[in-house]
């Protein structure tokens, strides 16, 4: 199952359905691949601990910051974002020469910005490690029952029977 935005994209290759677990596992694979190439990536922000203090800018990549530059000390916002490459991006806008409102509005600007540059190049490598996956994988194998007929599917195979033993207790049966 995948899952995005809330959303589930469910789908079960049965062994029975499909001929046997390889070939299950090759046609779920093959779907996944497909499905990835339509969908949107996963872009959850991974957040690690703060190192020490709190943000108070109440913008979830964007903290104020306090430099020191030969003994002055300066305010400055900085935004932050994921970068596949790099790790981590980031932008700073001085409160001296901006002023305070636009130094956060131009940070929050640049926080987005480099969000969807990052859910863009995020989507065409999905896209493209899923093609590559797909041009080299084996063909989707065809399915030897439908998957709607239960028959042939016995439980009973897979569990060992439980039944009564003559005292009235549960057990296994030799």
């Amino acid at each position: 199952m995948v899952k995005r935005r809330g959303r589930n994209y469910p789908k079960y290759f049965s062994d029975a359905v499909w001929g046997g677990r390889a070939k299950a596992l090759v046609a779920a694979r093959r779907w996944r691949d497909e499905l990835l190439r339509r969908i949107d990536p996963d872009t959850r922000v991974r957040r690690r601990p703060p190192r020490g203090s709190r943000n108070r800018t109440g913008i979830v990549g964007v903290t104020l910051e306090l430099h020191k530059v030969g003994g002055r000390v300066y305010e400055r916002y900085v935004a932050m974002w994921p970068d596949p490459e790099k790790g981590g991006d980031r932008r700073r806008f001085q409160v001296a020469r901006y002023g305070r409102k636009r130094a956060k509005a131009l940070a929050k600007e640049a926080r987005q910005a480099g969000l969807d540059r990052y859910a863009e190049r995020l989507l065409a490598r999905q896209r493209q490690e899923a093609a590559e996956r797909l041009r080299q994988a084996p063909p989707t194998p065809r399915q030897v029952k439908d998957p709607a007929d239960r028959r042939g599917i016995s439980m009973a195979a897979r569990r060992p029977r439980r039944a009564r033993r003559a005292d009235g207790s549960q057990g296994r049966l030799a």
